[in-house]
This record gives structure tokens, sequence and C-alpha cells, in this order.
């Protein structure tokens, strides 16, 4: 399990980006997990679309999407530190 960690900082009010993933095709079950401290919505987009939302604090993107770049975005306002966190195993929801 790999795990990136890093701060963010916004510099604007609104959505920005806080990571990219592009998979290949025979690989397309692999799914990640991204997780912000402090919460903050979270969405992914792909091919321009919304695909995923979450309120939570963290969401699980890639797998038969990751064929193509999913940018994963945050909303935050500027001047708002958050800490992301980067796993390759998405969270299970019981």
């Amino acid at each position: 399990m790999a795990t990136q960690n890093s701060a963010r900082e916004f510099t604007k009010d609104g959505w920005e980006p806080l990571d990219s993933y592009w998979s290949s095709p025979l690989s397309y079950w692999v799914y990640k997990s991204l997780r912000v401290e402090p919460p903050i919505p979270l969405r992914v987009r792909v091919l321009g679309r919304v695909v995923s939302e979450s309120d939570e604090g963290w969401i699980n993107y890639g797998g038969p999407l990751g064929m193509f770049v999913a940018t994963v975005e945050g909303r935050g306002q500027a001047g708002q530190r958050v800490r992301v966190t980067i796993s390759d195993d998405p969270v299970q929801v019981e």
C-alpha cells in the first residue's frame, strides 16, 4: 500500500486540482483513494464531466474510468491549507 502525503494551499476560492491519474487499459480494475484533512468537498472529473462527488473528505477514483485522465478536485477558500493523502488502496465502506 503506497501512500503519498502532501500539503496544499488554495490560491483562489472554488475548485482546484489535487491529483490527476491515468492507468493502462490492462489495469482497469485498479482504484485509488484521496483523503483530505480537514474535510472539504471533493469531485472527480473525466473528459470534462463530473463522475463522482463526496462531502466526506475522501473519494475513490480510477477503475474503468482511469483509462482516461481523471482529475480529483477539491473546493476550498483562498489561503486555506489542507493535508492530502493519496493511497493505492480504495477506502472500504461497510
